[in-house]
């Protein structure tokens, strides 16, 4: 099945650098939101802020392995954020 990823900051690097951090992705029926980060290299903790279609998603890695993604689905992915 087909979902839309948008990783921001430097997870952008985790897609083909033309796709600017954006483009639809190919993951099997029935995956969770865990089985797609493990998909693109992204390690727990670096999802810092995860959305599932604008809603935000648990940063219990239980909350998110119960979490199915459907077709179509938009998962955006953000890192931690540091300022000052």
């Amino acid at each position: 099945m087909l979902i839309e990823v948008r990783l921001f900051g430097g997870l952008r690097d985790k897609l083909p650098h033309a796709a600017r951090g954006r483009g639809d992705y190919k993951i099997q029926e029935g995956a969770s939101v865990v089985d797609l980060l493990d998909a693109l290299e992204i390690q727990s903790e670096l999802a810092a802020m995860l959305l599932v279609n604008g809603q935000q998603v648990s940063r219990d890695k239980i909350e998110r392995e119960k979490l199915r993604l459907d077709p179509g689905d938009v998962v955006s992915v953000f890192p931690p954020l540091a300022g000052g």
